[in-house]
């Protein structure tokens, strides 16, 4: 049994190359996650999610590409729509918090002019 040189590594040019990308990917991204801010950690970990469906899908490098693109838009999504969720808990906090000053002020008035 004779094996034939083909010159080139067996899994360039397959979808295992992708695959080597995308965990290659992940792992820098989840070594400098510990530096990145909340939108950072989101956009990356959808890239990279991104990165891998497309791989798998595709089965090649311009599958994960668009994948992580897509991935990444989606992750920014998500990060609007969870800073816009936690906006609206400290608006409504903050406007409990002033009607309750605001209570307590109109009270210690009247008490001044009553006398109590």
């Amino acid at each position: 049994m004779q094996i034939k040189a083909t010159g080139r590594a067996p899994f360039f040019g397959t979808a295992s190359t992708s695959a080597v990308l995308v965990a290659i990917t992940s792992l820098a991204l989840a070594l400098g996650a510990c530096t990145m801010n909340e939108t950072g950690q989101r956009v990356g970990s959808g890239a990279v999610l991104g990165a891998a469906g497309g791989a798998l899908l595709g089965g090649n490098t311009k599958g994960a590409v668009i994948g992580a693109a897509a991935g990444a838009a989606g992750g920014y999504m998500v990060d609007q729509h969870a800073k816009r969720g936690q906006a609206e808990s400290d608006n409504a906090r903050l406007r409990q918090e002033n009607e309750r000053l605001r209570l307590e002020a109109e009270n210690q008035r009247l008490r001044q002019q009553t006398g109590y």
